[in-house]
């Protein structure tokens, strides 16, 4: 069968971004981009595919009940939004294939009649897959090629005695119908996975690969050959691909991942650049489970990729999307941080247009990635207002935020009503079915792995398939059995928390209360996270991680983006230059230090926050100077940083040992043009350590909820009634953050 291009040609909006009131830095640089769009434009040609829905002849229904995807189609949308606003692809030039039109014929002919046919010597190309992936057995291969890896169409499905022939598509199919292209320029991104898994779901998430390896035939076999070009796999071959729920909507992790960073940042032309971007994302969001992996195959001096071409607009939270006259004007927010995304209100203000076109909004409404947004009293829409980056200008915030607990599948009926009672006891937390919703941390015991798989063979005459027993299928379904053990906490993709678990049998009901401090300090710790607004923040202000020992060297630099155009000092701009995107790790042995620069034109005050896999906590609020390192009487309050001041932490050089037996830290840097007269508060009149100056914070949760209500406004008025939100302006704070693992 051959279909016309047309047929895959879908209409798509075109919408650029938009730049918040007060982005100095960003308006100076606007200018390149205009610079770029001025220039003659490469053609850029995309095909995305992504499949949610599969027969249950594609995957094994006694493996696996549940075997739609959710986020597949999500990740397309993502995909398109980022190349069509962000990249400068007409709408016309990106081809969609999505559920029932994801057919194994349709992907070949649309590879070849909108990509190989299409594309010229200088064209940018890019083929994006969603969906399930699959190990699959070529009958025929003999010891030349066992075992390939393959996409699991809409009309794939298993063999059988009597179709014996394999439906999926080989990734040596793709590779060869991509031979002919003419342009070395091609990135490839696929999100399946080709794990031997035996099971669909991941603690919280959802796992991308087809839980059995299906032995069959193929009418033309192809020698399987390097892909060409780039190619970003969501994780190595064999190792978990995972799709995760967000607030409203599932997401590809990986898919996600990348197209945050490309939304955030500028664009690197270092294709290792983006990877490392993405993956400490990934990191942060499904733990090491799942590792991104790049190949890069393309000529030498073949040109930047795809994502690393000059952008049609600067770093956004999003665009504003075309509507028809009189209709809502609607926003995408693919550039909000999901943490963040998730509990933006109602009343948030965001900014479109550029210098003095920039109009204020309000965010009216929000379905997944897409909000309504209006125009705040009295501003005028410009009919160019669509197709306009979009900034946050205050970020309004629940003040009533719930930890969201997940019950381990594998629980008995009875644990989950029991874990589900005791949870109900303990303020701000809320217990969930896994896989149900979005969730903070799951509970549940300590799983043995995976159970043996169920392999689709092509039966020999007479040969009766295995059957799975009772606890093979329900770990198939839930994706572990559950040992015998205590009970613990667990990352959502099933990461133990350290330090959750004891060695011993206990009651539900006993480990809740054991667990109740560590389910707290993951509450502060989700607070803080969401004032995180490096990407956002119009204040002027940097900080830098840096090993001490064994040798100095520069580990990660945060800076605001969209503060006015500053000169950073020399040693910021030294570590801009040499620090790297990977994910950072310690020797335990080794010291680490900081320098802050307040680049702004007021004082900042200063609350250093850190979190460890211990479940602790520890701040600083009292610069070094103000420390008294003669036993005499220290300053109650604390001293801010000065404009123009550059600081160093601790303040003789020495650097801060790694915390105890601790084996990963998250530390916030908040600089505010407020004083947080409420932390101090909370932190009391205990003096700091005269070494460090830290101290210990029993109550991590209160010092989180004092940290929201220093960042937020008052109402104007006394006798107006407090409201039920926080509202932070992001022309008043900064907060950075800082991730490592110790060795």
């Amino acid at each position: 069968m051959t279909l016309k291009r047309r047929a895959f040609l879908q209409q798509a909006s075109l919408a650029l971004g938009a730049l918040s009131l007060g982005g100095g830095a960003l308006l100076a640089s606007f200018s390149q981009y205009q610079q770029a769009l001025a220039k003659p434009a490469r053609r850029k040609l995309a095909l995305l595919i992504g499949i949610n829905t599969y027969p249950d002849r594609a995957l094994d229904p006694g493996v696996a009940q549940d075997i739609a995807l959710k986020g597949c189609v999500t990740d397309v949308d993502l995909q398109r939004q980022l190349l069509v606003h962000r990249f400068g692809f007409q709408p016309t030039d990106v081809v969609t294939l999505t559920n029932q039109e994801a057919t194994r014929a349709n992907i070949l002919t649309a590879i070849d009649e909108h990509l190989v046919q299409q594309a010229q010597a200088d064209d940018a190309v890019v083929l994006h897959f969603s969906g399930y992936g699959s190990q699959v057995r070529v009958a025929e291969a003999g010891d030349r090629s066992d075992l390939q890896v393959a996409w699991v169409t809409v009309d794939s499905r298993l063999p059988n005695e009597t179709n014996p022939a394999l439906g999926d598509l080989l990734e040596a199919e793709v590779v060869a119908c991509l031979g002919p292209l003419a342009t070395a320029n091609l990135t490839t991104v696929i999100d399946a996975g080709s794990q031997d898994a035996g099971y669909l779901r991941w603690g919280n998430s959802r796992v991308r690969s087809r839980p059995t390896v299906p032995t069959g035939l193929v009418s033309s076999p192809e020698t399987p050959t390097p892909w060409p070009g780039l190619v970003l796999r969501a994780a190595e071959m064999g190792r978990l691909v995972l799709e995760s729920q967000w607030d409203g909507f599932s997401a590809g992790v990986f898919t996600y991942a990348l197209t945050q960073s490309l939304w955030e940042t500028e664009p690197d032309p270092t294709a290792k650049v983006l990877m490392q971007r993405a993956g400490a994302r990934l990191q942060r969001w499904v733990g090491a489970d799942q590792q991104p992996e790049l190949s890069d195959r393309r000529p030498p001096r073949s040109g930047p990729m795809v994502y690393g071409l000059p952008p049609q607009l600067p770093p956004a939270a999003g665009v504003i999307l075309p509507s028809s006259e009189g209709r809502p004007l609607t926003a995408w927010l693919g550039g909000v941080p999901p943490q963040v995304l998730r509990y933006l209100q109602p009343g948030s203000r965001l900014v479109a247009g550029i210098d003095e076109g920039a109009v204020l909004l309000r965010l009216e409404s929000r379905t997944g990635l897409k909000a309504s947004v209006k125009s705040l009293e009295g501003e005028v829409v410009p009919a160019t207002l669509p197709n306009q980056p979009l900034f946050e200008q205050v970020r309004r915030l629940p003040q009533t935020i719930d930890l969201i607990v997940a019950l381990d599948s594998q629980l008995k009926r009875v644990e989950r009503v029991d874990a589900t009672s005791a949870l109900a006891s303990i303020p701000l937390v809320t217990s969930v079915t896994a896989g149900e919703k979005a969730a903070d941390c799951l509970f549940g015991r300590l799983p043995t792995g995976p159970a043996p798989t169920l392999t689709a063979a092509l039966p020999s005459a007479g040969e009766v398939l295995p059957k799975l027993d009772s606890d093979a299928r329900g770990a198939s379904q839930g994706g572990e059995r559950s040992a015998e053990s205590s009970y613990g906490l667990f990352a959502p993709n099933r990461t133990l928390l350290p330090g959750t678990m004891l060695a011993r049998e206990e009651a539900v009901k006993t480990a809740v209360n054991r667990l109740t401090p560590y389910l707290q300090t993951l509450l502060a710790l989700k607070l803080v996270r969401l004032t995180e607004n490096h990407a956002a923040s119009q204040v002027a202000a940097a900080a830098l991680l840096e090993a001490v020992q064994p040798n100095l060297t520069p580990l990660l630099v945060q800076t605001t983006e969209r503060s006015p155009a500053v000169t950073w000092p020399v040693a910021i701009r030294q570590a801009q230059r040499s620090a790297t995107d990977d994910p950072i790790m310690l020797p335990r042995d080794g010291r680490i230090g900081y320098r802050l620069a307040n680049l702004s034109t007021q004082p900042l005050h200063l609350l250093w926050i850190s979190f460890d896999s211990r479940g602790e906590c520890t701040a600083l609020m009292t610069l070094p100077d103000a420390i008294a390192a003669d036993g005499a009487e220290v300053p109650t309050a604390a001293t801010p940083l000065e404009p123009g001041q550059l600081i160093t932490l601790p303040a003789d050089g020495a650097g801060w040992a790694m915390p105890g037996a601790a084996t990963w830290v998250e530390a916030y840097v908040i600089l505010s043009t407020q004083p947080l007269e409420q932390c101090l508060a909370v932190l009391g009149d205990d003096p700091p350590s005269l070494a460090t100056g830290f101290r210990p914070v029993p109550q991590p949760l209160r010092l989180a909820q004092a940290l929201l209500q220093d960042l937020s406004t008052s109402p104007a008025a006394e006798n107006k009634p407090a409201p039920d939100y926080y509202a932070l302006h992001h022309d008043r704070w900064a907060t950075l953050s800082f991730r490592y693992t110790i060795a």
